[in-house]
């Protein structure tokens, strides 16, 4: 009789001890992976250099062929910049709706991300995960979204309206755990 009540307080106890702090719930649907994906390609893929030096030369070569007179250069080299712009944009939505499409396990995929003291959990139908804060890669968060980046390129995507008192959960992620954060808008 003793064994089963130690194994009731026992239980009971582990209960206490693994209650979580926070639990939000994300369906990760192709608006949510498309946003994932821009973020993710616009603010570490594509750096900020190599397109601070096309600007800059596209403004030279504006600049100087407008000063000789060459109109015509000028005006070409401006329809080029807006056509490679339009491409490049419909290009990497392509690129993104194709690799979305293409993993029948993401597609409208619900995930339960639950933060306990020193670790979150992760569950879907799909994949179960643990990760140790300690472990997390970093935090970013957008306008209306955090990324918790367990490596450089898989992150945890949570919807900020679906989380309880989100001033509250930033100030957990970012000063209690001590995890690389930086806010992005």
């Amino acid at each position: 009789m003793s064994t089963k009540s130690g194994n009731k307080k026992k239980k009971i106890k582990e209960k206490v001890e693994n209650k979580y702090i926070y639990q939000t719930k994300t369906i990760i649907n192709q608006k949510e992976f498309k946003k994932f994906q821009k973020f993710y390609l616009n603010k570490f893929k594509n750096s900020f250099i190599p397109k601070l030096i096309i600007v800059l030369l596209a403004l030279a070569a504006i600049t100087i062929n407008f000063f000789r007179g060459n109109f015509d250069i000028v005006f070409l080299i401006i329809i080029f910049i807006i056509a490679y712009v339009i491409v490049f944009t419909l290009t990497i939505n392509i690129q993104i709706n194709k690799m979305y499409k293409s993993n029948r396990r993401i597609n409208v995929l619900e995930e339960t991300i639950t933060f306990y003291d020193d670790y979150l959990e992760s569950k879907s139908s799909h994949n179960y995960c643990r990760v140790e804060y300690k472990d997390i890669y970093r935090v970013c968060e957008t306008k209306n979204n955090f990324y918790i980046f367990i490596s450089d390129n898989q992150a945890f995507i949570l919807i900020k309206k679906n989380i309880e008192d989100v001033a509250s959960f930033k100030s957990f992620i970012k000063d209690e755990k001590k995890v690389n954060y930086k806010v992005y808008r």
